[in-house]
């Protein structure tokens, strides 16, 4: 679905500006990416909403949004079912209740695989004066939580390293 209609918006874009800069395909990408962000963004609150916790579950996404932009990982291959399922996720985080001693557990596994496997060259991440130091800024921004010690952003940031892993089915770049 918003496959499709980063399509159309495309074409359209196409339409009025013939001469612009881009191919209908690049604008497509782009147009999908941030229908995926937004419609993400809207699907978290409308299911935080309707689990009894908007607050926690942008937390959620936000903290995981972050973590994502230099650790980079799995893509799955719809962006509709990207945008779906994440939702769910953030908005299902603030349902698990982990301690202070699982807050950290989780907290040091998940920089360990940051470590170990970050970063995952992904379309999020544009060349840049960064690149050499990615894995270890996605390694910063895991040991936060140990100051922090959330365990809403103590799950999130796992869900993102589970996503650093090698998978099959998906995109990984």
């Amino acid at each position: 679905m918003l496959e499709r209609l980063s399509r159309r918006i495309a074409n359209e874009l196409k339409k009025a500006d013939p001469d612009g800069p881009g191919s209908v395909e690049v604008l497509t990408y782009a147009v999908g990416i941030k229908l995926n962000w937004y419609s993400g963004l809207i699907l978290t609150v409308l299911f935080g909403w309707l689990l009894g916790d908007v607050i926690n579950a942008l937390l959620a996404f936000f903290s995981f949004v972050v973590l994502r932009k230099f650790s980079g990982g799995f893509h799955f291959r719809s962006l509709t079912f990207c945008a779906v399922f994440s939702a769910a996720l953030f908005a299902s985080i603030p349902l698990i209740h982990l301690g202070h001693d699982g807050t950290l557990l989780l907290t040091s596994i998940t920089a360990l695989v940051v470590l170990l496997v970050a970063p995952k060259k992904s379309v999020d991440l544009n060349p840049s004066k960064l690149d050499p130091y990615l894995k270890w800024i996605s390694v910063a921004i895991v040991l936060t939580n140990f100051i922090i010690q959330s365990p809403i952003i103590a799950l999130s940031f796992t869900a993102q390293a589970i996503l650093l892993l090698p998978w099959k089915g998906g995109e990984q770049q």
